[in-house]
């Protein structure tokens, strides 16, 4: 999954992180680049070639699925799963 195919469709719903006086271009920005870097990292974890990752990771692809076109929500509850919020 590439991290470019994410945002051509995603609308720039308000985001509880953003000021609501945000202008448009700046809240479409944070988003799109918010989401950007959480599919690179969920990119590179998915990676892992180590057996020991593999629960991790078939919990992160549902985490994924169950959030289309948010990864950074996929990542945060990844993140709220693991017992010591690191090990992925």
């Amino acid at each position: 999954m590439a991290a470019e195919r994410l945002f051509e469709s995603v609308p720039s719903d308000p985001e509880p992180w953003m000021s609501s006086d945000t202008p448009a271009e700046v809240r479409q920005f944070a988003i799109e680049s918010l989401r950007w870097q959480a599919q690179e990292i969920i990119d590179e974890l998915l990676s892992s070639t180590d057996p020991a990752d593999e629960l991790a990771k078939a919990r992160l692809r549902r985490y994924v699925a169950q959030n289309p076109g948010r990864p950074e929500r996929a990542l945060l509850e990844q993140l709220m799963a693991s017992e010591d919020g690191l090990h992925l």
